[in-house]
């Protein structure tokens, strides 16, 4: 039975999950209407993607310095509200809605270093357990928003849609204020050196590298699956219903991923099959069907291997690091040099698109960084820790 200062803690991490992807999961099926309205060329689309990923690679080494200086509860406060004002900025302008997102990308930036490591200070022991609901409640919100952002926009418009998601955020940050007891520096000045020794650490690189490669897939599927269903004749509508599927179907895979990682003493079996569905899923739209239970299938399965990806990275900052301070540094190395390789990849792969005009070289460089993530992750899994 956990004490009850810690149960309230445990319904914040549930609601940081909550409000982590949904602003980024929402704009793509968004993308034509705001185009439109705000008369913007479509280069720029991606941007709406790539500034917070650029947001998490600069920022995540710098955050274990601020919870030194503020305290882990602290900082993820200030990040919420943040989020909250970036959220809010959305919908004046074109200038305002990039202002926004690039607001959006420093708080999200922040609470991504921070929670794993929260998690490992406070729950030690249900490390597994709390990091499922965590992901699993990223997962959920992060549905909702890819797959009802078209049909209520079309209802109410485009601006206070996002609005809306101001207003959430500025509760979450109500409720996270109770926390604020439990606030306290994560690193310590003896374990200051731990952090900064982690970009030189083979084992740290190998983790990186699986953390870019995951986030990359997971954000150019994010960007563009949407506009390679509807460039095959799916209507837009249904496109966006297919997204939203693409993040329900990760929903076990949120759950039970987390758990089942870290129960076993090996994850190598875990990394097979995560990867032999993301595989297996970008082969299939290599195929150009517009049937939806064929599309259907496809986004279960690199929905279950999207998140299977990110939650079995989340759990591994934990179980192959032996502190809070390992946890942080690692962290903080992966979601930094991790998130900009990722930012490589809706940007890029648009305008490799945009010049060729056909999805199958795209598709055909994804399968190949799948199989780039299946090398470094089984690499990783054969070592205890990743700073042996």
């Amino acid at each position: 039975m956990l004490p009850k200062r810690y149960r309230w803690l445990l319904v914040g991490i549930v609601l940081l999950g909550a409000c982590l992807r949904m602003p980024i999961t929402a704009i793509p099926a968004l993308l034509d209407i705001i185009q439109r309205s705000l008369q913007l060329p479509a280069s720029l689309l991606g941007s709406l993607t790539t500034i917070p990923l650029l947001c998490f690679a600069l920022l995540s080494p710098f955050t274990p310095q601020l919870a030194r200086r503020w305290g882990n509860e602290m900082t993820i406060l200030v990040a919420l509200i943040i989020l909250a004002v970036g959220n809010f900025m959305h919908g004046f302008s074109a200038a305002w809605l990039l202002l926004g997102t690039l607001f959006i990308g420093i708080g999200i930036a922040v609470m991504n270093v921070l929670v794993p490591a929260v998690i490992a200070d406070h729950f030690p022991q249900r490390l597994g357990h709390v990091t499922s609901l965590y992901t699993f409640s990223m997962t959920l919100f992060s549905a909702l928003g890819a797959g009802a952002s078209a049909p209520l926009a079309k209802q109410f418009g485009w601006q206070p849609v996002l609005q809306s998601l101001a207003v959430i955020t500025a509760v979450i940050a109500l409720l996270w204020l109770p926390n604020l007891r439990l606030n306290h520096r994560l690193l310590t000045t003896s374990l200051q050196s731990k952090a900064r020794s982690v970009w030189r650490v083979r084992g740290a690189w190998l983790m990186t590298v699986t953390m870019g490669i995951q986030s990359l897939l997971f954000y150019t599927v994010l960007t563009w699956l949407p506009k390679i269903m509807t460039s095959r004749g799916v209507p837009a509508t249904t496109a966006g219903l297919m997204l939203g599927l693409f993040q329900l179907a990760a929903l076990p895979a949120a759950y039970f991923i987390p758990t089942l990682a870290a129960k076993l003493q090996r994850q190598s079996y875990l990394v097979w099959v995560i990867c032999l569905m993301f595989i297996l899923g970008l082969a299939g739209l290599l195929v150009p069907s517009r049937s939806l239970w064929y599309l259907g299938v496809i986004c279960i399965l690199l929905g279950l291997a999207s998140t299977g990806a990110f939650g079995l990275c989340m759990t591994l900052f934990s179980l192959k690091t032996t502190n809070a301070a390992e946890t942080a540094a690692i962290s903080g190395m992966a979601q930094s040099a991790g998130y900009l390789l990722a930012a490589i990849g809706p940007v890029s792969f648009g305008l490799i698109y945009g010049a060729v005009h056909s999805w199958t070289l795209l598709l055909v460089l994804l399968i190949i960084l799948a199989i780039c993530m299946l090398i470094s992750a089984l690499a990783v899994d054969r070592r205890k820790t990743i700073f042996d």
